[in-house]
């Protein structure tokens, strides 16, 4: 008997062990199944530029592509029919495989040269594209590349004025009544009194007041449309010489001055970045350049359109700011050797890469 229940026990052991283990089985396919995403990204057939499409082309059914495109990534405006664009002219220059848009299309060849240059079709709606001088150190070495995103650092040299005549100070002066003996005009100085009690009159060096540096930040995050070279033909100033005398041949008279050749216009180079701003902006941009302040552009990581706000900087704020400490004066001053024997140990390199100096 004891022998039948230890098969007895033996046998429903395995069979729940088997009923365990094939539960595990049947779990095992589910959980993989359910961890595997059912989720596919939504997309839309638009059309898009089969090839390389350049400005002038004539489109034709096989230019363009119906092509799968997330929806999240979907143009403001697309075309979805082939229709639509069959016949029409390419206004720019689109890349193989960019959605093709209404912008970049023209009905007709008449239309086609209506619609600008193809800068304009990159201002986006509500901007405006300006032009500013820059020179190397303004445009970050002419790092920038067109798509960059920067700030318009600006800063000028204030002076003080005459409210009245909106003249630069000090005023001149002249005296309406003379008496012998006494200065009847000059610079407008001050009164000072020297050490024997005599009142002398000061006045400052004519043309010697110092201006006042001031720096700020003014246009942030504007986008880079171009960097480029602008060359204008520039008619160089002279004095127009007086004809010599003509001698009896045609040959100029024995003594007289040789006849100087007339200037030929010269080429002056101006480097430019086009900024895209709104309005307004369009406007501070105009006044700084024709205010002459010196302008530098700060270029911004991809992606960082945070507005800040600065402190206007100034000489004071600089040595405020950072602890400068006023060197007193001295009765001696350090004056440089010349020539300097540094200049021949140091090498600049020139145009053709070779190294000047010793």
């Amino acid at each position: 008997m004891g022998s039948r229940r230890t098969l007895v026990l033996v046998g429903l052991l395995i069979i729940g062990v088997a009923l365990v283990a094939g539960v595990l089985l049947l779990r095992q396919p589910r959980e993989e199944e359910e961890a595997v995403p059912t989720e596919v990204p939504q997309t839309m057939k638009i059309l898009v530029a089969a090839n390389n499409l350049t400005r002038g082309m004539a489109i034709t059914p096989d230019l363009v592509l119906s092509q799968d495109w997330p929806i999240q990534y979907l143009p403001p405006v697309y075309y979805t029919d082939p229709a639509q664009v069959i016949g029409y002219f390419v206004r720019v220059d689109i890349p193989q495989g960019m959605p093709l848009m209404p912008g970049m299309l023209a009905p007709s060849a008449e239309a086609l040269g209506a619609v600008g240059s193809p800068a304009a079709l990159q201002v986006p709606a509500g901007k405006r594209a300006v032009a500013i001088p820059v020179d190397l150190l303004g445009a970050i070495a002419w790092a920038l590349q067109p798509g960059d995103h920067v700030d318009v650092l600006a800063s000028w040299m204030i002076q003080e004025l005459d409210q009245d005549f909106q003249s630069l100070l000090p005023n001149q002066w002249a005296a309406l009544q003379c008496e012998e003996g006494q200065l009847c005009q000059g610079i407008y100085g001050r009164v000072e009194l020297l050490p024997t009690g005599q009142v002398i009159m000061v006045y400052p060096p004519e043309r010697s007041v110092q201006a006042r540096y001031v720096a700020q930040l003014t246009i942030q995050d504007a986008e880079v449309l171009g960097v480029g070279t602008y060359q204008a033909p520039v008619q160089m100033a002279a004095p127009q010489p007086t004809p010599a005398p003509v001698g009896e041949v045609g040959q100029p008279a024995p003594g007289a001055a040789p006849v100087e050749p007339t200037p030929t216009p010269a080429l002056v180079a101006t480097q430019a970045v086009i900024l895209i701003v709104d309005p307004q902006e369009a406007l501070v941009l105009k006044a700084l350049v024709e205010l002459k302040a010196d302008i530098t552009l700060a270029l911004r990581r991809p992606g960082d359109n945070a507005r800040v706000s600065t402190d206007t900087v100034s000489q004071d704020y600089i040595i405020v700011r950072y602890n400068f400490v006023v060197p007193p004066k001295l009765p001696y001053a350090v004056i440089a050797p010349e020539p300097n024997p540094l200049e021949k140990q140091i090498g600049v390199t020139t145009a053709t890469g070779e190294m000047t100096g010793e």
